[in-house]
Formats: structure tokens, sequence, C-alpha cells
């Protein structure tokens, strides 16, 4: 595993965090924001070495990019709280689009920023999550507050088949059946309006949600 790992000082009384992103001047960048009152563990580059930091440390909190190799938004974050039960999660994005917000706190994310207000909005919202409250970046908070037209189950299938896969091989993937996969298909062609599975696919592309 080549993520960076700092020394615990047992002097120090802080909340501990793992930052995840495969850009190194972004994960630096949070580091040195959040060391004057957080105690640093690990910086990983992809989803599997966040897995691995995340059951080696236990942090308090996990800063991660929902976009890195390896990083499946359903699996990733479940399988985050399965090994961190008590860990809040942060995501840090470029991504604003209402489907994959909502996804995320769905699938277990605590806050949620876009990474252009990073620098503002961090540090509050670390102390946010650590209240036990929830925290979206202010320009998100409207699209936070409307009813999502996609329910997670439907993003997950919808990014798989823009990504060009049959239905059976979908259904093996998330583990449901190709029936059910077809019956979110067309349901979501007719909760966007839309006329068929090309333009579902469309849409997918479009919206930045493969």
């Amino acid at each position: 595993m080549n993520h960076v790992q700092f020394e615990k000082d047992e002097q120090l009384i802080m909340p501990t965090i793992i930052i995840a992103d495969d850009h190194q001047i972004v994960s630096e960048g949070i580091a040195r924001l959040v060391e004057k009152n957080y105690q640093v563990q690990s910086i990983t580059t992809n989803a599997e070495e966040l897995i691995q930091a995340a059951k080696q440390f236990q942090p308090d909190i996990i800063i991660t990019d929902i976009s890195m190799p390896g990083m499946q938004l359903n699996q990733t974050l479940g399988l985050l709280k399965r090994t961190c039960k008590e860990a809040k999660i942060i995501c840090l994005t470029m991504h604003d689009e209402a489907e994959i917000l909502q996804a995320a706190f769905e699938y277990g994310a605590d806050g949620y920023i876009v990474k252009h207000q990073a620098g503002f909005e961090l540090l509050q919202a670390l102390e946010t999550v650590l209240a036990g409250k929830q925290y979206v970046s202010a320009e998100l908070q409207e699209k936070f507050n409307q009813k999502t037209v996609l329910t997670a189950r439907q993003l997950d299938i919808l990014k798989l088949l823009a990504k060009g896969m049959s239905a059976k091989k979908i259904a093996l993937s998330l583990n449901i059946s190709a029936k059910t996969v077809e019956y979110h298909k067309y349901k979501m062609i007719e909760q966007l309006d839309l006329d068929n599975a090309s333009s579902l696919v469309a849409y997918a592309h479009s919206r930045n949600l493969i």
C-alpha cells in the first residue's frame, strides 16, 4: 500500500482524519488546511488504499473524492460505513449534480462539499459532522432540499447502462435480477420523460453521471 502515513502523537487529543484524493496537490492542500486542529493519519490515492487505511486507523473523519480510481459510490461508502461505523464521511468533489448529491447521502455520507469551496467550507463542515449533523455546500442547498428525480439504485443502474453493460451483466454486478434492471430502466425513461434507452444513456452523459 503506497498511501502516505503520519505518525500519531499520543500527546495530542485531536479528531483524526484520513484524506483520499488521486490528485496530490489537492490532498496536500486539505492536509495543510486541517492540520492545526485535526490529526491527519493517512493520505490515500484510490478506493482500495482508502478502505485499507480506514480499517487500519479507524479515523473519526474520512474526507474523500468520489471520482478517484476504483471508486464506486455505493460500494465504497458502504464498505467505509461497515469498516468504520463511527467515522463521519465528507465527500469532496467536483460533481454538483442533484442525483449524485442525493445518492451520496443515501449511501452514508455525512457531508458533501464542491472542491472549489473547500477552502471556505471544509473547517465548518468538519465541525458540523462531528456534532452529528449533515453538511452540504451552500451552493448545493437548493438541490439537496429538492426531491431527487432518481433513486440511488436507479443511479447505479443508469451509470452501468451508460457504460454499455447489458441488463444481465448489470444484474450480476448489483446482485439483483435482470427483470429488476429492466423495470428501473423503463421507469427512468418514464420519470425523465425520455423516448428510449438511447436517450436515457444520452441523459446520463449530459449530466456527467458516468
